[in-house]
């Protein structure tokens, strides 16, 4: 290397953040930019002049006009009180990798007490936050008169339905229950194996974490406190990788996230997921810090039940964890191997006994141990729903007499193309229901170019987002909301965020001419899409993101109570069995849901059903009233 070249390296390194803040800049006009013209021909078309479209010009876009005055005024807005600011700058710049506070001299003893107090106050104050959202969410009035509570509703989709089914055949104390004897194909329900033995499709783990919060009564609330500990969890996280600061900024942002609100009020796999990978993590940073034994055994303890409850999520986030791993294990065969290789018997350990669970489920519910619930409904019911591209037309190739045709057509089938287009919508959802747009986008930028300024062991954290993406890329379907498939993104984007945040807010402040006012503006920057997320618009009339998320789903929930309330009106405490006819038109909502001992007084079957004519059903069924309801017409007859 030249003596000239090798002088410029400082030079380059120095003002690479400046280069990243100029890409993030640009990348933030090349969104708002198209985004406003669009808006002003509009407003053009109506005959609207240039004063309402600046009044109509979003958050963004005005914050932006006003960075030039942001950056180039130097003179703070106000002078921080002397003793409070180092207090909060001593906490704030607090890390668990450090016995001192990075840039003061005033730590001491009392210092480190005021640190740990306010570390706890921060993961309460997170926690309670977390659970305020979900709560805002559980308790928001939907329906015509406003007279329903969001979390007093049935569930929404087929895959709650699913999950609850396990939950109560675990508190039965079994893996499954016999198919009905005779007359098996009735009962048909979406998403649970009725193949003799009656199981829902899914892993696990989601079953587990639900079965003690529906013996009590309360399931949601399970998944409430499993938010609030995902956000404690993230604090953890940021401190493990900056400071305290950083924590505080990602675990608050997943605390206020749309989508983990939403999501904390369904009972679906991510939450119980999430506290599975999140401590992976979490344990796993802590040992790279540590070396202790406990940390990595715990990580494995995490990942193994993020493994129980979705396998392909598990395997996605921790690939770059793993890669890491065993490149160390190969790097230490000459040197201190020993630590190593119980790192690595502390990981897998844990691992084996996730697999073991899993066999066992896939034996007593198949039959077979190598083969899953899932992939025996998938083949029996829906192939053109396979994992891999040209899903359906490889599906096609293996249709059986037991398909759901309207449910397994809906499949659309995957190709180059279609994989580019669900990675992009799952990409913008995510940053939409984390935070917002122009937030993730600028500090993705600004993140992958300054890379090499912050811990290294940061990129995991981005690695593991695009190893999530990757591992979903071969699925026809881009999930619930788009995103939801890599939903597990969400915390990973907040912590990115946050680690932006700390270390833009450092470097503006500690230059010699420090541009005091930036950190004020990135702040509000933050909190413009906080504010579009929570808060509502009265002179427009326009709903916050998450209860407009809230009221899409309670669509779903609302039928489903409707339908409860028809049953419970018209035949009462039966014993009755209702057949019901599916609407062709609507393949997601499916009114065919049973106990898992198909005991209860009033059974739901599916109808038609090939050679099980009514006058069968009735002789198959003396002791129960028949009915027929037309999800269609949503009316309900008496037919014997």
């Amino acid at each position: 290397m030249s003596p000239r070249f090798g002088s410029l390296l400082p030079l380059f390194a120095i003002r690479r953040i400046v280069l990243a803040q100029v890409a993030a800049l640009v990348a933030v006009l090349c969104c708002l930019v198209p985004l406003e013209w669009a808006g002003w021909q509009e407003l053009r078309k109506d005959g609207a002049d240039w004063t309402v479209w600046l009044i109509s010009l979003n958050v963004e876009t005005w914050l932006i006009l006003m960075l030039p005055y942001f950056w180039l005024v130097r003179r703070p807005f106000w002078s921080p009180p002397g003793r409070w600011w180092i207090v909060l700058r001593d906490w704030w710049l607090a890390s668990p990798r450090f016995n001192e506070v990075v840039g003061s001299s005033s730590f001491d003893t009392n210092s480190s007490r005021v640190i740990r107090r306010g570390t706890v106050l921060a993961m309460v104050m997170i926690a309670a936050t977390s659970l305020c959202v979900s709560g805002r969410v559980g308790m928001h009035r939907v329906g015509n008169q406003q007279q329903y509570r969001f979390a007093e509703l049935p569930p929404a989709y087929h895959d709650e339905y699913s999950y609850l089914f396990q939950a109560r055949t675990f508190l039965a104390g079994r893996w499954s229950y016999p198919s009905h004897p005779t007359a098996a194909r009735l009962f048909d329900q979406m998403h649970v194996v009725n193949e003799g033995r009656f199981a829902s499709r899914y892993f696990p783990g989601t079953g587990l974490f639900i079965a003690p919060w529906l013996w009590l009564g309360c399931p949601l609330l399970g998944y409430w406190l499993a938010g609030a500990a995902t956000c404690v969890l993230v604090f953890g996280i940021g401190r493990e990788l900056s400071n305290n600061g950083t924590g505080l900024i990602a675990g608050m942002l997943t605390a206020l996230s749309p989508g983990m609100a939403l999501f904390g009020n369904l009972m679906l796999a991510h939450h119980p997921t999430l506290l599975g990978v999140l401590g992976f993590a979490w344990c796993f940073l802590r040992w790279q810090r540590r070396g202790r034994l406990t940390d990595i055994a715990l990580a494995g303890v995490g990942l193994s039940w993020a493994m129980l409850c979705r396998p392909m999520t598990a395997a996605g986030f921790a690939l770059p964890f793993g890669i890491w791993f065993g490149w160390r294990l190969l790097k230490s065969w000459r040197a201190r191997p020993v630590l190593m290789w119980r790192a690595a018997f502390g990981l897998v350990v844990p691992l084996a006994v996730g697999f073991s669970i899993l066999a066992a489920q896939n034996d007593a519910i198949t039959g077979d141990w190598t083969k899953s619930p899932y992939q025996l409904f998938t083949e029996t019911y829906t192939p053109r729903h396979g994992y891999g591209f040209n899903n359906v037309i490889r599906g096609e190739q293996h249709l059986g007499p037991k398909v759901l045709d309207n449910y397994d057509r809906w499949a659309e089938n995957l190709t180059p193309a279609l994989a580019v287009t669900n990675a992009k919508n799952r990409l913008l959802a995510s940053w939409q229901w984390t935070l917002g747009l122009i937030p993730l986008l600028a500090a993705t930028v600004v993140f992958t170019l300054t890379g090499n300024d912050r811990d290294r062991r940061c990129r995991l954290i981005f690695a593991a987002i695009l190893s999530l993406f990757a591992v979903h890329v071969p699925y026809w379907f881009d999930g619930m909301f788009q995103w939801h498939y890599v939903f597990e993104t969400g915390p990973l984007w907040c912590l990115l965020l946050a680690t932006v945040v700390d270390s833009l807010g450092r470097e503006w402040l500690i230059e010699t001419n420090p541009h005091v006012r930036m950190p004020v503006w990135l702040t509000a920057l933050v909190f413009s899409a906080m504010w579009a997320n929570h808060m509502e618009f009265g002179l427009t009339e326009s709903q916050s993101k998450l209860l407009a998320g809230a009221d899409q789903i309670a669509f779903s929930r609302l039928r489903y109570q409707a339908f409860d309330e028809l049953l419970a009106r018209e035949i009462g405490v039966g014993p009755a069995l209702v057949l019901i006819e599916a609407d062709p038109a609507d393949r997601h909502i499916d009114y065919v849901v049973n106990e898992p001992s198909l005991s209860a007084p009033i059974l739901r079957g599916r109808f038609p059903v090939a050679d099980w004519p009514l006058e069968r059903i009735a002789a198959s069924f003396p002791d129960r009233t028949l009915y027929v309801f037309h999800a269609k017409s949503r009316t309900l007859r008496r037919v014997f």
